[in-house]
């Protein structure tokens, strides 16, 4: 009856909330560690190895420009950290496989902060890369939060699209995911951005290297009494190149701009208000294949507005969004799509007790598509959910979920979503976890082709892992299995701006990932395997896609979807001496998907890969203000793998790793 009472307590509180609250449940975080951890402490994650890269005491690299610009701890930067801790018991991941990196682990990789966020989760179990972002477990969909607030629908493959900068720490959340994360069967990527009250200063970047790459870059936080700011900005170029289907290889140029800026103002110990302003705009200028030389390019903008209320028990979180993007492509004809997107998102977690955290939500959004051919098509989403979170025993946490989404209009009947899982902890460094998910999702907004009506995707997930810490050294074991209807994809068509949404009636996923991380001193190694399949059978709407002998094919035999690849692996090393950090990365895996016969789709696997990167970065002073001087080197064998094939039945440009680079650059603080 207790637990009724407060049930019915938080629905009422919530439906009059103006607008979206987050509650908190501290899980005996300390309000003093410079970085609240986003990774509650029962979530059966796979950290990295270089995550724990420290110096033994506070959890830092030892780098001197976090050192410099650190900001002193007063009584509003104390609120702030306290306010954080609640709004990441919020988004909890409970019962989910995380993997999570801190931005200093990134700058001292292959790369540094040069990837979008998308591109340094590379190292992650089950992850690989493709010219439309990550993919994980095999799927495309994958949902971005900034700050527990999801990222606009409107902004296409948005993980591709915002740059590694904005990003304190990043989070990979797959598996069974908790009930409060809707629509993404593949994982979401969780994003805290820098904060402008926790580091004061800047930088100013300059990267360059081989294959045309330049990349003029800044950022900059600072904090007033009780508001702070936090802005980064970038430019990149760089080249490649790419085919279609039956034409010859053509250079690309690429040029892209993009920012971002995070304000925040604590009212008070238990309130605070802010926004989140960004967008970015790329253009690739592609020279003649089959097709006439012609231009790709997409552009977004996206605001984000949240209020968070935490008091004792209670955390809420209310937000308001919008956005705006486009894609063109102008090759033998102008193709051009538009999108909008407004709604609200709302959070929210109530304590229980020291063993009970009710977690409840919504989100409302209303969506447009205009296509230059097709007229424009409208959506408006509402999902909600209610779970419960409670331990009955010190070692054991249940987490028990139901979520409703009304996927194309609220009039419709809902999908019901029932979230379940159990995660045990013992005293000696052992946990293990298990749980189901049911997922549901709609087709994305206008790429369906007039006249067709695809089924709503609907999927079965089951996860379960075991960990085990022993002394430096973490081992992790988890496997999934994931069964979908009406499974939901997408063939891109090279000088087209949108793609044409398709489906298979049944699809599968599963697979195995293995871990293991060791950190001690100045030394860090970690290491990741991944055994998968994904595959679809029998396609809806496919008619125009494939030959009448591959339509056939397709339906009598299940086929290998693009993303997949039965084996992946990573790791790497990294080590420390006094103002020097050496590191170096591997990522492996199957060859791409290929169709060489029509009449058998995705039938064929290109050469298996390796790609292998160094890295060195020195720290040192100029004019008395930290500099940060660095040489990188990526893929050393000089492999031109590939990446996707345009011949596929997901389509696209066919693409191949650019080979062996060099990119040096400089960070100097200011």
């Amino acid at each position: 009856m207790h637990r009724m009472r407060a049930l019915v307590f938080w629905l009422v509180l919530a439906a009059s909330a103006p607008l979206a609250a987050q509650t908190v449940h501290a899980d005996n975080r300390d309000i003093d560690d410079d970085r609240p951890k986003a990774v509650p402490a029962q979530d059966s994650d796979h950290a990295d190895a270089d995550v724990r890269h420290s110096d033994g005491e506070n959890g830092k690299d030892g780098d001197e420009d976090d050192q410099e610009h650190a900001a002193p701890v007063t009584a509003i930067v104390v609120s702030a950290r306290r306010l954080d801790i609640a709004r990441t018991g919020v988004d909890a991941g409970l019962g989910a496989t995380t993997y999570e990196l801190h931005n200093e682990t990134i700058e001292n990789r292959p790369g540094g902060e040069t990837g979008s966020v998308g591109s340094i989760l590379a190292q992650a179990p089950g992850v690989t890369l493709s010219s439309s972002g990550p993919q994980v477990r095999g799927s495309n969909a994958v949902q971005v939060r900034i700050n527990g607030v999801i990222v606009p629908e409107a902004i296409a493959d948005p993980a591709d699209r915002l740059s590694s900068r904005l990003a304190e720490s990043t989070r990979l959340i797959t598996g069974t995911l908790p009930a409060q994360f809707g629509f993404t069967p593949g994982g979401v990527i969780a994003v805290t951005s820098k904060n402008g009250l926790y580091q004061h200063g800047g930088q100013a970047e300059l990267f360059a290297g081989t294959r045309g790459a330049f990349e003029p870059a800044f950022e900059w936080g600072g904090s007033a009494d009780s508001s702070s700011l936090f802005a980064s900005g970038s430019l990149e170029s760089g080249n490649a190149r790419v085919a279609d289907i039956v034409g010859p290889s053509a250079r690309e140029v690429r040029h892209e701009i993009g920012g971002l800026a995070f304000v925040d103002h604590i009212i008070d110990d238990e309130n605070r208000v802010s926004l989140i302003s960004g967008g970015s705009r790329e253009r690739r200028k592609i020279g003649p294949t089959d097709l006439p030389a012609g231009v790709d390019q997409t552009g977004n903008v996206f605001a984000v507005g949240t209020m968070q209320h935490s008091t004792g028990p209670l955390t809420l979180q209310a937000s308001l969004f919008a956005a705006r993007a486009g894609d063109s492509a102008r090759f033998a004809t102008d193709d051009r799509e538009r999108r909008t997107s407004l709604g609200t998102q709302v959070d929210s977690s109530l304590g229980i007790g020291d063993n009970n955290t009710i977690r409840a939500g919504l989100l409302l959004t209303r969506s447009t598509s205009r296509e230059d051919h097709a007229g424009s098509v409208r959506r408006t989403s509402l999902g909600a959910y209610l779970q419960d979170e409670w331990k009955p025993d010190p070692r054991l946490t249940v987490n028990l979920g139901l979520r409703g989404d009304w996927l194309r209009r609220v009039g419709d009947s809902p999908e019901a979503e029932p979230r379940g899982s159990v995660v045990w902890q013992s005293g000696s460094g052992f946990s293990a976890h298990a749980g189901y998910a049911r997922y549901a999702s709609a087709p994305p907004l206008g790429e369906e082709r007039p006249g067709l009506s695809l089924p709503d995707e609907t999927d079965d997930y089951f996860d379960a892992g075991v960990q085990q810490k022993i002394g430096a050294v973490t081992v992790g074991l988890d496997g999934y299995y994931r069964r979908a209807r009406g499974l939901i994809e997408a063939h891109a068509t090279p000088g087209s701006a949108l793609p044409q949404a398709f489906a298979f009636s049944r699809g599968r996923f599963h697979g195995v990932e293995a871990s293991l991380t060791y950190a001690r001193g100045p030394l860090s190694v970690w290491a990741n395997v991944s055994v998968s399949k994904s595959q679809g059978r029998t396609l809806i709407g496919g008619a125009g896609l494939l030959s009448p002998a591959g339509l056939v094919a397709a339906n009598r035999r299940w086929v290998a979807l693009a993303q997949n690849r039965p084996l992946t692996g990573s790791g790497g090393v990294g080590w420390r001496s006094g103002k020097l950090n050496l590191s170096a990365d591997v990522v492996a895996g199957s060859g791409a998907v290929r169709t060489l016969d029509p009449s058998a789709p995705n039938g064929a696997r290109a050469p298996a890969y390796a790609n292998l990167g160094v890295a060195a970065v020195y720290h040192m002073d100029l004019l008395d203000r930290p500099l940060d001087l660095r040489l990188d080197l990526t893929d050393l064998t000089d492999v031109h793998y590939l990446t996707s094939d345009a011949a596929n039945l997901e389509g696209g440009w066919t693409r191949r790793a650019v080979g062996r680079s060099l990119l040096v650059g400089f960070e100097q603080s200011f």
